[in-house]
């Protein structure tokens, strides 16, 4: 009987030593409970993730949040914030209020250090501040390359955990954060939604899209065919330059593209600003001439002049594969305005000249520094 009782003892002990304390510190020399505590978080960590925000312009001002391949672009209207998602520039979240707390007891740099993200290489949670008066609190939304959603709002209640690192327990999506320095544990409760503005949001949405309109500039031409092969029209489309000193550089030179590519779940957009010329040469020349399109590659035509004489026809092939761009081949031909009689010879580069580079990346700087080689 006495044996019994001992081998009950010490299976009580061992189970209640083993079980850890919500807002205690984890011993960081007891293996066991590290091990413990490293297999509840083992599937989401929380990522380092790039900013790029402007808040000058108070009829723009927004903040970009990004890595890998997805963007969060939050724009800001008065006290209320809307978000965009994307993946791999295709619009998988159109503009959508959310909850971000950037004036009470806060400002718009202030929040943004308070933006975390968990991930798992498939989804993630976005966190973003949510309006407190005493401890921490969020708002999360949930996301992967095909939605984002609202997931639920959350509170630490304790101040244990100031500087900590948030994990995700997977068996009841429950949120804890580990203090950094501490290694002290706390766990988030849930509470009640804060409610979001109605009222104006309708007209903000307008605003945002008629905005977004206006950014692109309006549409010069259009080119319809099917670069992915799936049986489905695929547009490319060209923009004039609002920007531009006169009506001729307008529609000729630093042209904004777009390539909308048809997929299974609906489109996938690539845009580049800088592939079409500016007009920074120092002869005359004509810019952009056409978009020429074979199979799955298209090409970007246009006539630029250099030493003030020699008038350049460029010729930009990119190739499509699958749902991605990449540069296929960059041409160039010459013609020695002050001398016809002239031959130079032409020049062209390839892959194996600048490597696989996707569509987005290619700009004007990058073209003419091949020339250069």
């Amino acid at each position: 009987m006495k044996t019994k009782f001992l081998i009950l003892f010490s299976f009580i002990f061992v189970f209640f030593s083993c079980k850890g304390n919500d807002g205690k510190a984890v011993n960081k020399t007891d293996a066991k409970s590290q091990e413990a505590v490293k297999e509840d978080y083992s599937n989401y960590k929380e990522i380092q993730f790039n900013v790029k925000s402007d808040y000058k312009d108070n009829s723009k001002k927004n903040l970009e949040i990004s890595f890998a391949d997805f963007l969060f672009k939050i724009q800001f209207v008065d006290e209320r914030a809307y978000l965009k998602a994307s993946f791999k520039n295709k619009t998988i979240k159109d503009f959508q209020q959310v909850v971000y707390n950037f004036t009470y007891d806060s400002d718009y740099f202030g929040a943004e250090k308070r933006v975390k993200i968990i991930y798992n290489g498939k989804d993630g949670y976005l966190f973003l501040p949510g309006y407190t008066e005493e401890f921490q609190n969020f708002t999360v939304y949930k996301f992967n390359d095909q939605d984002f959603k609202f997931n639920q709002a959350l509170s630490l209640n304790t101040h244990n955990c100031k500087n900590g690192e948030i994990f995700l327990d997977n068996k009841n999506e429950s949120f804890y954060m580990v203090d950094k320095a501490s290694k002290t544990k706390c766990v988030f409760s849930k509470e009640n939604a804060y409610p979001v503005a109605t009222k104006e949001v309708q007209q903000d949405l307008l605003q945002l899209k008629q905005s977004e309109s206006k950014s692109s500039g309006s549409s010069l031409n259009e080119f319809l065919t099917d670069l992915n092969k799936d049986g489905k029209k695929d547009k490319i489309s060209v923009y004039k330059n609002d920007t531009a000193k006169d009506d001729f550089d307008k529609t000729h030179f630093g042209l904004p593209l777009k390539v909308m590519l048809s997929s299974k779940n609906g489109s996938i957009e690539k845009s580049n600003n800088n592939l079409v010329f500016s007009n920074n040469s120092n002869c005359i020349s004509e810019g952009f001439s056409t978009v020429a399109t074979k199979d799955n590659y298209f090409t970007i035509e246009q006539q630029t002049c250099f030493d003030y004489n020699i008038l350049v026809e460029s010729y930009i092939t990119f190739k499509v594969e699958g749902n991605e761009i990449y540069l296929h081949k960059y041409g160039e031909t010459y013609f020695d305005k002050a001398n016809h009689e002239r031959k130079i010879p032409d020049k062209t580069w390839t892959v194996k000249d600048f490597g696989k580079i996707k569509f987005e990346n290619v700009n004007e700087n990058f073209l003419l520094k091949l020339r250069s080689k």
